[in-house]
């Protein structure tokens, strides 16, 4: 989300309608949170649950939608780019368990701030926070509006945590976001 916070900052200063703008007070905050753990460690438990022993699954997801050119070269340096994304990762055997408790607590937190039924997490309309959360958390949440994440083939720890997580709060509220914030492709 680091792109997409310097895309918000852009669009924010070039629209003109305050109410229109997705920062709002305590968006960032959110934001920042999101971004520094809930993704470094969904991000880390895919990758720790899959890298090592189903590096088959995550290749696919990672050069789905790109050229020819660039499937053909990340083919070719699949191994040594595995290797790399285990190094950055911190992909240990620990690892799994290390983030997959890291966004227990996360989504404890989130699950707290939604338990007095507030549509958004900062304020009283759709922020960049609820853009940040929402689409971090989507692959466990599965949205029907994001047919990649349901349809994506996981080991079966993922899909346990999938499962196990599935009728949480937060969870419930990030699919209720997409449905609400996401257009179907084709659809107005």
């Amino acid at each position: 989300m680091r792109g997409s916070g310097a895309i918000i900052d852009w669009a924010d200063r070039k629209t003109p309608d305050s109410s229109r703008r997705l920062t709002l007070a305590d968006a960032r905050e959110i934001e920042q949170r999101a971004d520094d753990v809930i993704g470094v460690h969904v991000r880390r438990l895919g990758y720790a649950e899959m890298l090592p022993k189903f590096p088959h699954l995550a290749k696919p997801a990672l050069f789905r939608n790109t050229s020819s050119l660039h499937r053909f070269v990340g083919n070719m340096m699949w191994p040594v780019t595995r290797r790399i994304m285990m190094r950055m990762y911190d992909i240990t055997p620990q690892a799994a368990a290390e983030s997959r408790s890291k966004l227990e607590g996360e989504l404890d937190w989130l699950d707290n701030k939604l338990s007095d039924d507030r549509p958004y997490l900062a304020g009283d309309r759709f922020s960049r926070a609820d853009l940040a959360v929402a689409s971090l958390l989507a692959p466990f949440a599965r949205p029907e509006q994001m047919p990649i994440y349901r349809d994506m083939t996981a080991p079966d720890a993922l899909a346990a945590d999938v499962e196990r997580w599935r009728d949480r709060p937060v969870m419930r509220w990030v699919a209720s976001q997409y449905r609400s914030h996401r257009t179907r492709l084709g659809q107005p």
